[in-house]
């Protein structure tokens, strides 16, 4: 019979066959399916399948890890045997000679009343996927939306363990490509794969973030410059794990990340880095804070964790390297500030310091979460003897001490610690050093007698030696941030002092205008002072919006459109849908409905010709439309989902659009200027 088993199908250029072949030997769930040379279809008769069925093409030029062509091929669905002689003739012939047709049981048939089809784009960890009742065709051409969705492998969840095994069976094409392109069905539980190709764009990522430490140590509202150049730091902190597992290196993670005037810690990075090693992902809330769900989230994977004991061993001796040369490393803050002059200079030490500190910390923290289950293990109590206790119990001696003794007392106190301060990470903090007058009115205003303690629990009594060596890393941790900020001090009055500068020749108002600048510090001082505006207006803005400590950014973005000022525009001014790409486009309606038509209209002269400045707009977009995508500056579509074939194709060419979009054809005109903003899925009339 020339219809043959999936299994015995060879031809490693067919992609799209070969992959499903592979699929099956790693025991991922896949269709009955059976193939024949596109050459033999004519004479091969009907599939040893019932219908209903879907014929698919299989092209060694197909699914490649350079291009999907993506709909440039058939496929389809055959619900009666009558049907089928025809539906074949056009797949084999969409084919050529040089190809393979095959045959496919529809899974969405035999999963029941809940089936579901759905695509997904999966990079290893990040996904986007959208789901719709019934056959996953109205998904992939756009005809449906569905239920769209961005997230990351979370533990116990059934599609995440689905795709962690649709990852290791396709570990190969992970590495090299940007991720996968995945066609499945679903009744909630079983998942059946269709098809699998690589991807040749970025998946679009949902990270979960959280301000867990960061709104500790910065507040609320942070200042642009320390938010910038933590996000910028961040970036090469990474590299300490880099250095362990080079594997780590392709995940292009983030330590932070910046949105709505806020610096958020990636906790999406640290999870992924958990699961990698087989560690809890309690690992990292324990550590700065926040919680995670489920006790999958708490529990090792032992097995993983064997197999990455050796880079756990050289983690924990790269961590004891990195303590040991914490002086040399504060010795670079040194060595940046004492370089400095331009208020460009002292944001880079900034990003220097930063850089130190995270480095630093992520030495003392992964050493200490070790020492931290030791000492709950043994059940030792204690604590260790740190710095900011003696600043705490110091201070509280001068409020105690006769009034006569106070103000002497202060100054002696901030002779040893007025470079600490409130937000003191912030360089555009205040130190304790520049608030002596408001101290000084603290200390006043005591009581002639000690005034009593507000009521506690006794805390543990600090190590003696049979305990120290297991807390002298917290003594380590907060000796280290002592040191930092001996070095933030002078590191604030060099940027302000620079500032003045800046205020003398005009380029900025006041002095504390300089931490309004944030990356921005590196342009142009005559474009300083519009930023600064900018800056202010944003910020009370963003001093507005409550935010969760952990949420996805997408719940953060929707969180941020609520509290925005009403819009004044009219539903016939600004329709809304969904974005693909980053790049805001300004530019010209041009609507056309019929590519042919619109092609021969440009040719003739009855339409001007399309370029960077126009804006397409749609019906709906089929493949075809692609061979336009390069020379309009955006597209816009009444219907279409993220994940359609013509999305795959916008995205793979880089071209901003909106799709999902309704009423945009029918109300915009020829000629119309709009404004395209991917980032808000929005189209505004100008």
């Amino acid at each position: 019979m020339p219809w043959k088993p999936l299994a015995r199908f060879g031809d490693e250029r067919a992609g799209k066959l070969h992959r499903l072949k592979r699929a099956a030997r790693a025991r991922l769930d896949v269709p009955p399916t059976r193939w024949v040379r596109s050459a033999d279809a004519s004479r091969a008769g009907a599939p040893p399948i019932v219908p209903p069925l879907i014929l698919r093409s299989a092209s060694p030029d197909e699914d490649t890890a350079e291009r999907t062509n993506a709909g440039h091929y058939e496929s389809i669905v055959v619900r009666c045997a009558d049907d089928l002689p025809r539906a074949l003739e056009r797949v084999a012939a969409s084919v050529g000679n040089d190809g393979y047709v095959f045959a496919q049981q529809l899974a969405e048939d035999t999963l029941g009343p809940d089936a579901r089809g759905g695509v997904a784009f999966f990079d290893g960890f990040y996904y986007e996927r959208s789901e719709a009742p019934g056959h996953n065709r109205g998904v992939t051409a756009g005809e449906t939306r569905g239920e769209t969705a961005r997230g990351e492998l979370e533990p116990g969840c059934a599609f995440s363990l689905w795709l962690r095994r649709v990852g290791r069976a396709f570990r190969a094409e992970l590495r090299a490509s940007e991720g996968l392109d995945l066609e499945y069905a679903t009744d909630g539980e079983r998942y059946v794969l269709l098809q699998a190709r690589p991807l040749t764009f970025r998946v679009k990522r949902n990270p979960t973030l959280s301000l867990a430490n960061h709104r500790e140590i910065l507040g609320e509202l942070p200042s642009p410059w320390i938010v910038d150049a933590l996000v910028a730091a961040g970036r090469g902190s990474i590299e300490e794990f880099v250095r362990i597992d080079p594997e780590v290196g392709r995940w292009r993670g983030q330590y932070a990340e910046s949105h709505h005037g806020r610096a958020w810690l990636s906790f999406s990075f640290f999870f992924r880095l958990m699961d990698h090693w087989g560690l809890p992902r309690s690992m990292v809330t324990d550590g700065v804070g926040g919680t995670v769900e489920g006790r999958a989230a708490r529990r090792p994977n032992l097995l993983r964790m064997a197999r990455k004991s050796p880079r756990l061993v050289r983690l924990q001796l790269q961590n004891v390297g990195a303590m040991r040369r914490i002086d040399d490393e504060l010795a670079r803050i040194e060595e940046a500030t004492r370089d400095a002059r331009t208020l460009a200079d002292w944001y880079d030490a900034t990003v220097v310091g930063l850089d130190v500190a995270l480095r630093t910390n992520f030495a003392i923290n992964g050493a200490l979460s070790g020492i931290v289950r030791v000492r709950g293990a043994l059940r030792v109590r204690g604590r260790a003897h740190v710095v900011t206790d003696a600043m705490r119990e110091e201070f509280e001696a001068v409020r105690g001490l006769e009034p006569s003794l106070r103000e002497a007392a202060l100054d002696r106190w901030l002779e040893a610690y007025g470079h600490r301060g409130p937000l003191e990470s912030d360089p555009a903090q205040p130190r304790f050093r520049e608030l002596r007058e408001e101290l000084l009115e603290d200390v006043r205003g005591a009581n002639d007698r000690p005034e009593p303690s507000a009521p506690h629990d006794d805390p543990p009594k600090r190590t003696g030696r049979s305990g120290g060596l297991l807390f002298r890393v917290d003594a380590l941790r907060e000796r280290f941030r002592d040191e930092l900020m001996r070095r933030w001090e002078p590191l604030r009055a060099g940027a302000l002092r620079a500032a003045e500068t800046a205020v003398a020749a005009g380029h900025l108002e006041a002095p504390e205008d300089a931490f309004l600048l944030g990356d921005e510090v590196h342009r142009n001082p005559a474009a300083w002072a519009e930023v600064v505006t900018r800056a202010k207006e944003r910020r009370a803005r963003e001093a507005e919006l409550r935010f969760p400590t952990t949420a996805p950014l997408s719940e953060l973005d929707g969180i941020a459109r609520a509290g925005r000022p009403p819009t004044t525009a009219t539903a016939s001014m600004r329709f809304e849908g969904i974005g693909l790409g980053t790049r805001p486009v300004t530019g010209e309606v041009v609507r056309a409905d019929d590519l042919a038509a619109l092609l021969g209209d440009i040719s003739s002269g009855r339409r001007p010709p399309i370029g960077p400045e126009t804006v397409l707009v749609t019906r709906a977009l089929e493949p075809a439309w692609g061979i336009l995508f390069g020379r309009v500056g955006a597209v816009v579509a009444e219907i279409g989902g993220e994940l359609s074939h013509a999305s795959i194709l916008l995205r793979e060419a880089g071209t901003t659009a909106v799709v999902n979009c309704a009423g945009a054809y029918d109300t915009l005109s020829d000629g119309t200027l709009v404004h395209v903003d991917p980032k808000e899925g929005a189209v505004e009339r100008v």
